[in-house]
């Protein structure tokens, strides 16, 4: 059986107390059997490798996570400047983690390929999940880590995300083990007695509806032509304001207001699942516009509209989702006893002034005994569903993701 338990800590500007308080709680609530890991969410302004170095130090077992602008617990619900710990622990479950080679655009496929396998080699037992722990790195798509991780694991589901960042103060990093980093990639595997479950949701209105067009000219994630048209032009039929969204000043509420509603043709999705993509930028000379994740020519492009109601909608209806899955499996006599949740930070910025929402919905939608950690995110990785032992794993913006196990 697998355990759990998540603690918290505001103490980080003394990280020998802040990891010392982490892992005295934890020690004090959960008693670690032969495998073990710890899920570390931490505000992006502290000195990440010193504290994951502590920590692991004083804990005795693998850190893996990110750094966040903000993170969710079942304790306190949202909270910021703070670090949220969940410590995973069976004697029935097995876990094995490896990390990269600092990756760039040319190593990238290589190195996932590599890591995966050397964390295979340590596992004991066919793994049954990947927990993926890629860098922010605006270089490298975040479509390729589901896909390759997908391809290599032969179509295992992934789950995880990209790390964010306080833009004033703060810097993104991933955990390793014992250190940390802001260019290679962790990925962790788990088998033996789990079945996990996920859910993704992003409930997203359309700002005008049945206005879809094709894109005909991209190249990764930069649209260059819609339709007949530029991308500018292509938002502007739908009466965006191109000056207004090219304004640094503007451009963050609007791209996160205003996101992509892409429908792939070539890709199978029954559940029906958008995948949703934020903007990051336009050109007015060029009229192109640049999104977070890939947007493949031949996709077909509508403009939604995400709003605090819209976020609390998905947030509800994503729980509800996962309690169904976890029902049916503990009817089996399978016990649940964690929840992650990966949200895009696109959410956490449009819920401005009730900033809480999200986090107050997963903690009272779930039941008290589930060890709920999550935090916000650059990008998510969930599969839209798992048919037959085969998940359609993809990258998602703006939507709400959930693991339980």
């Amino acid at each position: 059986m697998l355990k759990s338990t998540t603690v918290i800590t505001d103490e980080l500007d003394d990280i020998d107390a802040g990891t010392s308080e982490l892992a005295r709680k934890t020690l004090e609530k959960i008693e670690l059997q032969s495998n073990s890991f710890a899920l570390l969410l931490c505000d992006s302004d502290v000195d990440h490798e010193d504290f994951a170095r502590k920590l692991h130090q004083k804990l005795g077992v693998p850190i893996v996570g990110f750094s966040s602008t903000a993170m969710i617990s079942g304790q306190k619900g949202l909270t910021d400047m703070s670090a949220v710990l969940t410590t995973v622990t069976s004697d029935d479950v097995f876990f094995s983690m490896a990390t990269s080679e600092p990756l760039t655009p040319e190593n990238i496929v290589s190195q996932i390929e590599l890591t995966y396998k050397r964390a295979l080699e340590s596992l004991k037992g066919e793994p049954a999940l990947v927990l993926a722990f890629p860098p922010y790195i605006l270089g490298i798509m975040l479509d390729i880590y589901p896909r390759e991780f997908d391809r290599v694991s032969g179509g295992l589901p992934v789950f995880g995300g990209l790390p964010a960042h306080d833009e004033v103060n703060g810097r993104t990093a991933v955990y390793c083990g014992d250190t940390a980093a802001s260019d290679r990639v962790t990925v962790m595997l788990a088998s033996g007695a789990i079945k996990p479950v996920m859910t993704v949701k992003n409930h997203i209105g359309t700002l005008i509806s049945g206005l879809k067009r094709t894109v005909t000219s991209s190249q990764d994630n930069v649209v260059h032509r819609v339709g007949n048209g530029t991308f500018v032009e292509f938002i502007e039929e739908f009466g965006l304001d191109s000056a207004k969204l090219a304004n640094p000043d503007e451009k963050t509420t609007s791209f996160t207001t205003y996101p992509l509603l892409i429908e792939r043709p070539d890709i199978e999705n029954p559940d029906g699942v958008p995948i949703v993509r934020t903007l990051h930028g336009i050109d007015l000379q060029t009229g192109s516009g640049t999104a977070i994740g890939e947007i493949a020519e031949g996709s077909v492009l509508s403009i939604g509209v995400l709003q605090a109601q819209d976020i609390e909608t998905s947030t509800r209806n994503s729980t509800e989702d996962l309690l169904a899955a976890i029902k049916q499996n503990e009817a089996d006599g399978y016990k649940y006893s964690m929840v992650f949740a990966v949200s895009c930070v696109a959410r956490y910025y449009v819920m401005a002034g009730r900033n809480t929402l999200e986090a107050d919905a997963l903690k009272t939608g779930l039941p008290s005994d589930l060890s709920l950690c999550g935090y916000y995110s650059f990008g998510e990785i969930c599969p839209t569903s798992v048919r037959s032992g085969r998940a359609l794993n993809a990258a998602h913006n703006e939507s709400l993701v959930l693991l339980a196990i």
